[in-house]
């Protein structure tokens, strides 16, 4: 399947995408998230099929550079991409696809999701959902990406955001009652 861009609607609720774009929307309620705001606690069903990217920018061109590959992505690549750059073991298509869709998602601060196979030529015939995400390191201007990308199989476990605890709150009087959309048990406030 050649890349197609679609629409959050078109990810399955548990798969990691989904997860992590959950995540990011509750965070981007009000502005770009930063990347201090991202718990890796909160997300632990995500991280295996993340790649984080910073962006290198010069006067001419941006480019990008893996900071971070989670263990699922290493595994079903087959290789490991943190400190490499982008376009290393890709196909020459495939990273002009990736580097347009990174530009563009640091450019308009919005999330892009998709459809494809691998652009690895010994791997093109896994199909897989992916999300592109924007992340602020100090203010309103993407200096990192997040992908999450994994096969369209793959389902998760998420933690909720009131399931982590927060050393802040006082709530004392909470009890997990219900699971959330990855399996996790979300906490309801007892009056």
């Amino acid at each position: 399947m050649p890349y197609h861009e679609i629409d959050i609607e078109g990810v399955p609720e548990r798969h990691p995408v989904n997860a992590f774009h959950s995540h990011w929307a509750a965070l981007a309620a009000d502005r770009l998230p930063r990347r201090s705001q991202i718990n890796p606690a909160e997300i632990t069903g995500a991280l295996p099929w993340m790649l984080v990217l910073e962006m290198l920018r010069d006067r001419k061109k941006t480019e990008f550079r893996y900071r971070l590959a989670g263990t699922g992505c290493t595994e079903l690549f087959g290789v490991d991409y943190t400190g490499k750059m982008l376009g290393e073991n890709l196909t020459q298509e495939g990273a002009e696809i990736r580097r347009k869709e990174f530009t563009h998602v640091a450019n308009t601060l919005e999330p892009v999701f998709s459809t494809t196979n691998l652009p690895i030529k010994t791997k093109d015939f896994i199909t897989v959902h992916r999300g592109v995400f924007p992340v602020s390191l100090h203010g309103d201007t993407a200096d990192q990406i997040f992908v999450i990308v994994a096969p369209k199989s793959t389902e998760c476990a998420l933690r909720s955001r009131a399931n982590v605890p927060n050393r802040l709150s006082t709530q004392r009087h909470t009890v997990s009652t219900a699971p959330n959309k990855c399996g996790a048990f979300q906490r309801h406030r007892l009056s």
